[in-house]
């Protein structure tokens, strides 16, 4: 009996020592592998090295989850990981939810994008954490990886939210999110506008005074509308942001149309979160910052000559 106590003994302290060297990477790798609800491999890496990034002020970490080609969009990536940094308070705790969509194509090229999204809990705060990746792009390999990225402060543990797209590559911050949502909204109705009954109504919402105190008809947002068409239930193919010497934001969307549409548009200087002027062009299959300088000064929307 006596040497089935001390054995007891050394036995609890064995595992007392394994539990107190439990890294905070081990936890989150726990849990992951306890989530059972839309548990994918692939999702869970991506918030694991996020919450460890955070916690350890690595900004590189969360630097090379970006695929080659989002850092070719993104000229403020440095900028928008320190500001993740300057949102995240406390001591990691906790993940309250997961959960993620995707969206998988196959034929003559195999691909994968998901969307998921990672709440979890710090001793201060919740938060939110989303992106968009591509697990598989066979067509262009270097858009493997994370596109987009989110950090919010949340309420609550986030137990029905879901993931959701960001068009624009990089991480949503204060200078670029009035882009990312005016992006989304625009992209809606193109999208689908067939389905939204009162698309002009909602296209007007998104322009500022000055264009349409230029003249903007019903008919001009037909117009451009029409030339949208080709557009019209297509995968959002890129999405970035270009500042002039001036810091104006000009942000582009390309379709993954035959011949690839670039919708373009400016962010007022008075009301930043409307549209100043909007443009559609065909464009050639360059997809890099620098490469398009379709910016407009003049409030309007510029239509295909």
């Amino acid at each position: 009996m006596k040497y089935m106590k001390i054995l007891c003994c050394l036995i609890l302290g064995v595992i007392i020592l394994f539990l107190s060297s439990c890294s905070l990477n081990d936890v989150l790798k726990n849990e992951s592998m306890a989530e059972t609800d839309n548990s994918d491999s692939q999702k869970t890496a991506v918030d694991q090295i996020v919450i460890q990034a955070l916690e350890d002020n690595d900004a590189e970490a969360i630097k090379s989850l970006f695929s080659v080609h989002a850092k070719s969009l993104c000229a403020d990536l440095d900028k928008e990981i320190e500001y993740m940094f300057s949102i995240y308070e406390g001591e990691y705790v906790e993940s309250t939810q997961h959960n993620y969509s995707s969206e998988k194509h196959s034929g003559d090229y195999e691909t994968c994008i998901i969307y998921p999204v990672c709440v979890f809990k710090t001793t201060e705060s919740y938060y939110k954490l989303t992106w968009n990746e591509w697990t598989i792009n066979e067509k262009d390999k270097d858009k493997v990886g994370v596109y987009s990225m989110k950090l919010e402060v949340w309420p609550d543990a986030g137990l029905n939210q879901g993931g959701g797209d960001l068009p624009i590559a990089g991480i949503v911050y204060p200078d670029n999110s009035f882009a990312n949502d005016i992006a989304k909204d625009l992209w809606k109705i193109i999208y689908q506008q067939e389905y939204i009954d009162n698309y002009i109504e909602e296209f007007r919402n998104l322009l500022s005074e000055s264009l349409l105190a230029s003249g903007i008809t019903d008919d001009d947002i037909d117009r451009f509308l029409d030339c949208c068409k080709p557009m019209q239930k297509q995968k959002l193919d890129d999405g970035w942001i270009e500042f002039d010497e001036d810091k104006n934001i000009t942000v582009y969307l390309l379709s993954n149309t035959d011949i690839p549409i670039c919708v373009c548009f400016g962010l007022d200087k008075e009301q930043t979160d409307k549209i100043s002027f909007l443009k559609i062009v065909e464009v050639g299959n360059e997809q890099t910052i620098g490469n398009y300088n379709l910016s407009e000064k003049n409030a309007g929307i510029y239509l295909p000559s």
